[in-house]
């Protein structure tokens, strides 16, 4: 009797010692479930980079293959972004309600069939239908997968290592950039998009056999879900799973209508400020500046690698500032970025585009612009609790896609205007001022860490 009354007590004194999972994460190293989670949505990202990529550098071809204007594909390049909006905002926050894994893994296999559907197009239409199915897999994958990391990374690192990640979207546009030359001789441009569908078919097949769903988004959502202590065996060996809890967040719907209330109404308009800014100038450049290198004067070969320098400073940017956000010197790295950026642009109109110079403002421009861009996605991350995290990075991705969207049409605009490519890149100074004075606000709202 009294053994039974001290096991009892004893079980009692154990349930009472409980621990938020933001807490018990951030006590841990890294697990090897943890590291799972990270590559396999870099992963995802690394796609994002080579899709986006791959379009641009496909239209000199098929503009002399179909005997059509560059100018004529604004509509095509267009298509893929507004899908990634309208899956960035309306599809990405079923993930908030069903489930991160269950959107990872269905929407790379909708990218792996749009990516082959494209490579069987005949003509413009055709090609702008499956770009914006392709949009719409990569503005649902995108999101969770920043999202599914996020919530699986320590608060202090969290910033950090999910601008590092997003350096993906880099490194994705960089290989497509050195790769196409070569599959293009060899496959022709059908090719880029045929091996650009298998590889996310396999990665769902890799999604489905290893990644976890959110633990956080489970104990605040589903608390009594049995997959709970199976994660935790994996994150967290010997830990109760009726000892660890999640932190209650001032929600009370998962809905878009929640990132308006009182708590993150301001930051998330400034959020969508910025992104709106900081997209148009990148898509501008990866759309577009393969062109305007030709009509500058650089040869088919060098023009595609040019573009791509703008990939190689997003990399550099990016692992640049994910060690300042680290530091916590967000605000002030971001601005030193845009500076950098905006006095690389300016030079484009008093420097020769011959020789070495403007390799080297190519590479200044995509360390701001492209690297911001990667700390944009970190805060849009950290900012919003688990129940709608997905619905806020997708939503700020959405709205941000707006400048992306008209980046394309304002571009093709502007080339049949015949304005000279150096006073082209000379007039993006103007949003890039934009996004400059967004991030001096930033100071006042944003934590380059969150508990949630």
């Amino acid at each position: 009797m009294c053994q039974a009354i001290l096991k009892g007590a004893m079980m009692e004194s154990n349930s009472a010692h409980t621990i938020e999972i933001s807490q018990l994460i951030d006590q841990r190293k890294l697990s090897s479930l943890q590291i799972t989670v990270i590559i396999l949505s870099a992963l995802v990202v690394w796609l994002d980079g080579y899709h986006i990529q791959s379009m641009a550098l496909i239209v000199p071809t098929l503009s002399a293959q179909w005997s059509i204007k560059s100018s004529d594909f604004s509509l095509v390049l267009s298509s893929a972004l507004l899908g990634i909006a309208i899956g960035g905002a309306f599809l990405a926050p079923l993930g908030d309600r069903f489930g991160r894994r269950i959107l990872l893994i269905s929407s790379m296999a909708c990218l792996g069939l749009a990516s082959i559907g494209t490579s069987f197009a005949g003509n413009t239409l055709q090609l702008l239908v499956w770009r914006f199915m392709t949009g719409l897999a990569l503005g649902a994958s995108l999101t969770n997968a920043t999202a599914l990391t996020s919530e699986y990374l320590p608060g202090k690192r969290r910033a950090a290592l999910v601008t590092l990640m997003f350096s993906g979207v880099s490194i994705g546009a960089f290989t497509s950039g050195f790769v196409a030359p070569v599959i293009i001789e060899k496959f022709g441009w059908k090719g880029m998009f045929s091996i650009g569908g298998a590889i996310p078919l396999l990665l769902s097949v890799l999604l489905a056999a290893a990644i976890p769903e959110s633990i956080k988004l489970l104990l605040a959502s589903r608390p009594n879900d049995p997959r709970i202590a199976k994660i935790l065996a994996r994150l967290a060996p010997g830990t109760d799973p009726r000892t660890v809890y999640a932190k209650k967040a001032e929600i009370h719907k998962q809905s878009v209508t929640e990132l308006m209330n009182k708590t993150y109404r301001k930051g998330t308009l400034l959020l969508w400020m910025v992104f709106i800014f900081n997209m148009f100038v990148l898509y501008m450049l990866v759309n577009w500046l393969p062109t305007l290198l030709t009509t500058q004067g650089w040869s088919a070969s060098q023009a595609p690698k040019g573009a791509v320098m703008i990939q190689a400073g997003g990399l550099a940017g990016g692992l640049i500032l994910s060690w300042c956000v680290y530091k916590e010197k967000t605000v002030t790295a971001m601005l030193a970025a845009y500076i950098i950026a905006a006095a690389a642009l300016g030079l484009f109109t008093i420097l020769p585009s011959s020789g070495p110079s403007w390799w080297v403002l190519l590479l200044m421009v995509g360390c701001g612009i492209s690297g911001s861009q990667f700390v944009l996605n970190a805060l849009s991350a950290i900012y919003y609790p688990s129940l709608i995290r997905a619905t806020g990075i997708g939503w700020a991705a959405g709205i941000g896609r707006i400048g992306a969207v008209l980046s394309p049409v304002i571009g093709g605009w502007i080339i049949k205007m015949q304005i000279a490519p150096f006073a082209v890149l000379g007039m993006l100074v103007v949003p890039v001022a934009m996004c400059a004075l967004g991030t001096l606000m930033f100071r006042s709202i944003f934590q380059t860490s969150s508990e949630s």
